[in-house]
């Protein structure tokens, strides 16, 4: 008996799963659920099935009635009864399909409009270095040059995936890690890469792309667990210096073989 509840209850957060994907917030699939197993039911049949108090139920089902989820039944007792989970899959469906050449054909022109130069500079910390290092390689065009102070290995997986992005674009990517005894993890780099090795290596990261706009980061304090902080730029002149840096270098680097 024990282990039929249990799969039961597997069962029922199974299916509230794939009605939050649908949409539906927590709450409003749990609700939405009764109605499904009963077919219909009252408000006081819902709150005994999910624990749930009146006044949030029924300030719920108000939702669920202004979207055309469930449909009113009895009016004494009132009840309520749901719509076909099909019917509001292809509804949720259709409007999406909507919305998004009402974005190709509205939203994604402004996006592109918008120019490169929008800032000059800007300071960035923490998990901020690395959203910019991931906005620079999408706009990337022709080269992104790394410096990088951590290994792939220790990359977040969406800076990784944006280095390989860009290199599946055709962006010729060259990165510079630090030589040390450990073999190198390159399983999170997918595509072609420039990669050597450097005996010593600054202790802030860098990243150029285009030769137009570079980003240079490390810890506040050296050789501590402080936060990261960073400086972006898009200033061409500063650019060029950045790239004759890296470019001294990476020629005075060991070749990577795999």
């Amino acid at each position: 008996m024990a282990e039929s509840k249990q799969h039961q209850k597997g069962s029922t957060e199974k299916q509230i799963m794939v009605l939050k994907k649908l949409g539906f917030s927590d709450d409003e699939a749990r609700i939405y659920h009764v109605l499904l197993v009963s077919k219909e039911s009252t408000v006081g049949e819902i709150s005994r099935s999910i624990n749930f108090s009146r006044a949030k139920i029924y300030g719920i089902i108000d939702n669920l009635l202004s979207e055309g989820i469930v449909v009113e039944g009895n009016k004494h007792p009132k009840s309520y009864y749901p719509v076909d989970p099909m019917e509001i899959a292809e509804g949720r469906l259709k409007a999406m399909e909507s919305a998004s050449l009402s974005v190709e054909s509205d939203l994604s022109p402004l996006y592109q409009s918008k120019p490169v130069d929008y800032l000059e500079t800007l300071t960035v910390k923490d998990m901020e270095i690395f959203s910019q290092v991931i906005s620079m390689c999408e706009r990337a065009d022709a080269s992104i040059d790394v410096i990088a102070s951590i290994l792939p290995s220790e990359m977040p997986r969406n800076v990784c995936r944006a280095f390989s992005d860009a290199s599946g674009r055709g962006v010729e990517v060259r990165m510079l890690f630090p030589k040390k005894e450990t073999t190198l993890d390159l399983s999170r780099l997918e595509g072609l890469f420039e990669i050597r090795l450097a005996p010593a290596m600054p202790a802030a990261g860098m990243i150029l792309v285009d030769e137009k706009e570079f980003c240079v980061g490390g810890l506040d304090v050296p050789d501590s667990n402080n936060m990261l902080l960073g400086m972006w730029m898009n200033q061409p002149e500063l650019a060029r210096l950045a790239k004759l840096i890296f470019d001294n270098i990476y020629e005075s680097s060991e070749i990577y073989e795999s």
